[in-house]
């Protein structure tokens, strides 16, 4: 499936929401591809698809990124500087 509108981002995912996100993506109809496995993070780097012009993609990136952004918070405090959560934009036409 081609997109005219194709948004393509990265989003490092740890495992213990990775069910959360899959289900985000299913539920959107968005497609993805897991890109790499860092073990010693226990994290996964998923490229996610959308059509910049669906709400309902743009709703459930944010989504994705409140979720991811919420566990890194939660798992290794604010001030961090661990990159879980960090998006990669990188938008084709």
């Amino acid at each position: 499936m081609v997109m005219t509108n194709a948004q393509v981002k990265s989003h490092t995912v740890h495992v213990d929401v990775l069910m959360d996100v899959m289900r985000i993506l299913f539920n959107n109809e968005i497609s993805f591809t897991v890109e790499g496995i860092n073990e010693e993070e226990n994290t996964l780097l998923i490229r996610t698809s959308t059509n910049a012009k669906l709400t309902r993609h743009k709703k459930a990136l944010e989504n994705i990124k409140t979720l991811v952004s919420d566990f890194g918070y939660y798992r290794h405090g604010s001030d961090s500087g661990n990159n879980v959560g960090i998006d990669l934009d990188d938008e084709e036409e």
